[in-house]
């Protein structure tokens, strides 16, 4: 089965081309993607202003790194704390201002997010950003009740027909969830986002499965945090490096001209899928 939005490196490990573009329908036009490119790279731009300096960076992650370390060997210590300092008091000593540091750096990249992000050219970048994104929805047809899914993209290699992930080097997880609009009408249920318009005929669905797995993806993409409200069940976690954690996916396989293909998407957008497919999903 081939992965939609999958990444094949089989033969070429620098390939970055996705797999199941044969569903592609429509695309924007030239002037809107033109429009949305360099929106985009404008609030990128504001983004990159608003993070601190990568030196600073580095000094938080040394200064947590320190942190944890020297809390751990502390928390190990059996002795009395008086007699435990005395042993050794450059162990409190760098706890407390590796500690401290770590705590104030944080608190300038919050404070510098906000100071940059707050400003009227700030706001009038992603207001712009999200008029184009409407206009591009408004082209390619997605209708007011469309809902937002995540749809998981991930590098793989086939070997002899079995799907192996594969990570890149320094990549924390092996998922990226990418965010779609979805919706449906009497013959095909679609994926949409400002790149271009996916169609799927309902009639081409093979079956919507729920595959219970440990998961790791790329980021939270909803308004409603992940351990709250409806997605409290999914028990979703988050480790101290910003990667998401997850139970398990869903599994909708459809077939195009006798070649079958799969569309993942985290198991929090198993109520979608069944709303949008007509399908009560089955425990693989």
């Amino acid at each position: 089965m081939k992965p939609f939005l999958g990444i094949d490196l089989t033969t070429d490990k620098k390939n970055e081309k996705f797999d199941g573009l044969e569903f592609l329908v429509m695309e924007p036009s030239e002037a809107l993607t033109k429009s949305f490119e360099d929106s985009q790279g404008n609030a990128e731009e504001t983004v990159k202003k608003a993070n601190i300096p990568v030196l600073i960076r580095v000094f938080q992650y040394v200064s947590l790194f320190v942190v944890i370390v020297l809390g751990k060997s502390i928390a190990k210590n059996t002795l009395p704390f008086s007699e435990a300092y005395q042993n050794a008091p450059w162990l409190y000593w760098g706890f407390g201002l590796s500690f401290l540091l770590c705590i104030g750096l944080w608190y300038l990249g919050k404070k510098r997010a906000e100071n940059v992000l707050s400003t009227d050219e700030s706001v009038q970048t992603f207001s712009r950003l999200e008029g184009v994104a409407a206009s591009i929805y408004a082209e390619l047809g997605v209708p007011a009740y469309a809902k937002n899914v995540d749809v998981l993209s991930f590098f793989y290699k086939n070997d002899n027909g079995e799907i192996k992930l594969k990570e890149k080097p320094m990549q924390m997880f092996k998922y990226i969830n990418f965010e779609y609009k979805i919706f449906s009408d009497s013959e095909n249920f679609y994926l949409v986002n400002c790149d271009g318009k996916f169609s799927f005929p309902l009639r081409d669905i093979v079956s919507v499965k729920k595959v219970k797995k440990h998961i790791t993806f790329s980021s939270w993409n909803k308004e409603e945090k992940y351990n709250k409200g409806i997605y409290k069940e999914y028990k979703i976690t988050e480790d101290k490096y910003g990667t998401m954690h997850g139970k398990g996916y869903v599994l909708i396989e459809v077939k195009r001209n006798g070649e079958s293909f799969g569309i993942y998407l985290p198991d929090y957008e198993l109520p979608v899928i069944e709303e949008i497919t007509r399908i009560k999903a089955q425990e693989e």
